[in-house]
């Protein structure tokens, strides 16, 4: 799994979730039991690695890690999101542990795997917890690509005051080619409001058409533009490739120097060469201050934030020193 911006699927709206575990989302019971799983003892936690790569049914090896997939059960597969979370999850003292061999969908174990608990202002504690297919993450991390429209949208408030606000939106997608620019508010999705769907069937519709899982989609939207006039356009998804540093520049404040300004949007693997890009010609322009913007950016590889942290920072200050301890 993979911390991803929330800003990505409404989990506001409804936690989104598609393909789980090694072998998939797919029903079904335990398949060919050919590997020895340990029985079940609440509180106790086998490691992780004594059921990881163990699947159902995937043939290849595991690009992360490079190891070959096992024939394995479902039971594995659950027992290693179980193991998984105990050891990497920040609540994981509130999770419930119940039986892994008492799920034969891996996909619904894996939503019971979080904190029930409410903050004060009454959203889930937990906000995050959703899934994502392999190869829809590969490719997103990988080269920036995903379905969409190239519209970055901002949740605003739950029902019956929700609001969906264009953040920014990609140079060429469909969402420029309409005006969906920042600030343009979505009024409703293929006939269904935004400030007031409070069903699953609306709320599906509503994440359906915001977030498709595929391109070449259709999505009929009411918009409300930035001079309050409202209108009615068709987007059709595409596949989208982000650019995580859209904008480089640098301002001259009355005080005097340069104050460089960069525009970080997500740490994925195309963002280290912008990154570097972005830096080279900031130092070139002798900038003095530097605002980072990550208001959009829900995080992602530790290493591309310490390299960026190097840049900024420089040898002098960073030599020796720790910036991540897992």
């Amino acid at each position: 799994m993979r911390y991803l911006s929330e800003f990505k699927r409404i989990v506001a709206l409804i936690a989104f979730s598609s393909l789980a575990g090694c072998g998939g989302g797919g029903g079904g019971g335990d398949g060919n039991n050919t590997v020895f799983t340990p029985s079940w003892q609440a509180g106790v936690f086998q490691p992780k690695s004594t059921f990881a790569n163990k699947c159902v049914s995937r043939p290849g090896t595991d690009a992360e890690t490079g190891q070959p997939y096992q024939a394995g059960t479902r039971t594995d597969e659950n027992n290693f999101l179980r193991s998984w979370t105990n050891d990497l999850y920040l609540w994981y003292s509130e999770v419930p542990d119940v039986d892994p061999s008492t799920y034969s969908n891996t996909e619904s174990y894996f939503d019971i795997l979080k904190t029930s608990a409410i903050t004060a202002s009454g959203n889930a504690k937990d906000r995050f917890h959703f899934t994502y297919p392999t190869a829809e993450w590969q490719a997103l991390s990988q080269s920036g690509v995903s379905a969409g429209y190239g519209a970055q949208w901002v949740i605003i408030g739950t029902a019956p005051n929700r609001r969906v606000v264009t953040a920014y939106h990609e140079a060429g997608s469909a969402a420029a080619t309409n005006n969906v620019i920042r600030g343009v508010e979505v009024l409703s999705v293929d006939g269904v409001s935004i400030a007031t769907a409070n069903t699953q069937a609306t709320i599906d519709v509503l994440n359906e058409g915001l977030f498709p899982s595929a391109a070449g989609q259709t999505h009929q939207f009411v918009l409300q533009d930035l001079n309050g006039s409202t209108r009615t356009v068709s987007l059709v998804s595409a596949s989208i490739t982000s650019n995580p540093v859209p904008t480089v520049t640098t301002v001259q404040p009355l005080t005097g120097g340069n104050v460089g300004y960069i525009l970080f949007n997500d740490h994925i693997a195309t963002s280290e060469a912008r990154l570097k890009d972005a830096v080279t010609q900031l130092e070139a322009a002798g900038v003095t201050d530097l605002v980072l913007d990550v208001r959009y950016n829900g995080g992602g590889y530790l290493a591309i934030a310490s390299e960026l942290a190097y840049m900024v920072a420089g040898n002098t200050r960073t030599a020796g020193r720790t910036f991540e301890e897992l």
